[in-house]
């Protein structure tokens, strides 16, 4: 059985990095995935343990994973993000391309239970995946771009930018989970930026005033940035604004902070301050 260490447990604080948090009462057993702040820590883990190192061998535990192209042999010239993607380039031209999706993180000492470990002359990456819905494949420069290509604008690598949110009528909070419109932005940073921004997630997008998306820019930023200054205890240490708060007096004027239920998942907000 594929096994997970807890979000928050001692083990994190010996270079795992966390994983994954678990949500409130209502959705008790469930994971969050992680998200662009999450995954950029990760990439700040593994780009001075695998950069310049060339992979000796790729041990594949887990037969759901099939790599269509050769990795072994290659050096590793750059560990880099895109949105919620991590991605090796090889020197041969080609890509590891890896999505943690719900559960997936990389262990750098053996854990019991992994899906790939990628060994280098450097040291061992290990893949774990409790789950099992992460995804890893070697892709071509093209395969690459096409997938990339779909994601919208990255917060952190390009500077944010929701024009995109002029093009859908869904609640604006619904409208950041979608990686076409803002890619590395997921639950919980969806909350957390709409707080700072005192916009209510129940507001059509596109509605949206120029100054109230400007806003929102600027507090996904803020609220990413943030979360990325945490580094690897981030699961010990991180401490939200509204996200996972509710009952609790808002941070800025009191009044409890209330959850409520959008596209199935949760969301956290201030009745009184965002409008």
């Amino acid at each position: 059985m594929w096994v997970r260490i807890p979000p928050r447990a001692p083990a994190l604080a010996q270079g795992c990095c966390g994983q994954a948090r678990h949500g409130d009462e209502a959705e008790e057993n469930k994971l969050t995935m992680p998200e662009l702040p999450e995954v950029q820590i990760l990439v700040d883990q593994l780009a001075p343990r695998l950069e310049g190192a060339r992979i000796r061998a790729v041990e594949i535990r887990d037969p759901k994973i099939r790599l269509r192209h050769n990795a072994v042999g290659q050096k590793i010239l750059r560990v880099w993000r895109r949105g919620k993607n991590i991605i090796f380039d090889l020197s041969d031209g080609l890509h590891l391309l890896v999505h943690l999706r719900m559960t997936g993180w990389f262990q750098f000492t053996e854990p019991k239970r992994y899906r790939v470990a990628i060994r280098t002359g450097k040291g061992t990456a290990y893949f774990e995946d409790g789950r099992r819905f992460g995804v890893m494949q070697v892709v071509t420069p093209n395969e690459l771009q096409r997938a990339l290509a779909a994601l919208g604008p990255d917060p952190i690598a390009d500077g944010c930018d929701l024009s995109r949110l002029q093009q859908t009528s869904r609640p604006v909070k619904v409208a950041l989970l979608d990686q076409r419109v803002v890619a590395g932005v997921g639950n919980i940073y969806a909350s957390e930026s709409l707080w700072r921004a005192r916009i209510n997630p129940r507001r059509r997008a596109d509605r949206l005033r120029p100054d109230e998306v400007r806003a929102l820019e600027r507090s996904i930023v803020a609220s990413l940035r943030k979360a990325i200054k945490y580094g690897p205890r981030i699961f010990e240490v991180q401490q939200f604004v509204v996200y996972e708060r509710a009952g609790k007096p808002c941070r800025r004027c009191g009044a409890a902070v209330r959850r409520i239920v959008q596209a199935q998942r949760s969301t956290y907000c201030c009745p009184r301050c965002q409008r």
